[in-house]
């Protein structure tokens, strides 16, 4: 990301929300005052072993109390308490910044677009704004066993529409219920990819909910691909095949800090300590962190603790 575009984004962002009726400042206003910064973060492995390691390298690395609040709840009780004032920091997704919480429905699969543009709306509608981002990529897509996309042949989406196009439809495909059955999920994946919905009839489409099963499933043999994002730690433990979203059907969903835009003026030690951390992470060291929490039961401070010592941050 380029840093005088960024900083020149923030600059103009600041001016506005600096402009805007009722405006206060939010610096140090999370957990314990002016000399403190409070990091929250949603209730999954992931989310906990980024926030662990932005308390980590804070306190390593500032004067700054910092303060965990790490589990919060989801992205609507981390947003409402960024917005509150409740907690300076967490790290979200360009994707989700984009979608759900700005509300935009236009998909932006260029990760430097996605970022240039949910960063300035959020820094104009809030005062918040995204530091440096990881290079760790959660974008949701296609994931199949390698076995069966060699034999196959199919190393994208579009081979997996076109296979399925051909009549090759004896076999069974795993998605997460929610993805399967709302508008923008499974039932756009087949629009955009031009899958003729009377062969996708004809394949065995089992529903499941979060937390593995999928993955599971695929394991055992008893399916062929699933849908899911690309972090998820099964994929590594697994060895699972990533198919390419080569017609940009999924917006990027690139992982990054998101904190208040005055906060990181007050402080710009935060944003130096930040962006030194982001870069490190990428998407199968997030797969294998995920890994070491979420199954092999590590804390997930611990694995933070251990990323970050390996990359000479603390």
């Amino acid at each position: 990301m380029d840093n005088s575009r960024r900083s020149f984004l923030r600059s103009a962002a600041a001016i506005g929300v600096a402009s805007t009726a009722g405006c206060t400042s939010l610096v140090g206003s999370g957990g314990g005052g002016a000399g403190s910064i409070t990091i929250g973060s949603k209730r999954f492995a992931e989310q906990e072993i980024l926030a662990h390691m932005s308390i980590i390298a804070l306190e390593e690395n500032t004067d700054l109390e910092v303060v965990d609040e790490t589990g919060l709840g989801g992205t609507s009780q981390n947003v409402n308490a960024l917005k509150n004032g409740e907690i300076d920091s967490y790290w979200t997704y360009t994707g989700t910044l984009w979608h759900q919480i700005l509300g935009e429905s236009e998909v932006i699969a260029d990760p430097e677009t996605i970022y240039d543009r949910a960063e300035a709306a959020a820094e104009e509608k809030w005062g918040l704004t995204l530091t440096e981002p990881s290079k760790a990529d959660a974008t949701w897509t296609i994931i199949a066993r390698p076995d069966w996309a060699n034999d196959t042949g199919i190393e994208t989406i579009s081979d997996f529409a076109g296979y399925i196009n051909e009549g090759n439809t004896d076999f069974t495909f795993v998605s997460y219920t929610e993805y399967a059955e709302r508008e923008d999920g499974l039932p756009a994946l087949i629009s955009d990819y031009d899958i003729e919905q009377s062969m996708w009839d004809e394949v065995s489409l089992k529903k499941v909910g979060y937390g593995g099963l999928n993955y599971q499933i695929l394991n055992d043999d008893q399916a062929v691909a699933t849908s899911g994002w690309q972090t998820q730690p099964q994929i590594f433990r697994y060895d699972l095949q990533i198919l390419e979203d080569d017609r940009d059907h999924f917006s990027a969903y690139d992982i990054v800090p998101i904190i208040h835009q005055d906060f990181i003026e007050e402080h710009p030690e935060v944003e130096e300590t930040l962006d030194a951390v982001a870069p490190t992470v990428t998407t199968e060291k997030m797969q294998k962190m995920n890994l070491d929490a979420s199954i092999e039961d590590k804390e997930p401070s611990s694995v933070a603790r251990e990323h970050l010592k390996s990359e000479g941050l603390i």
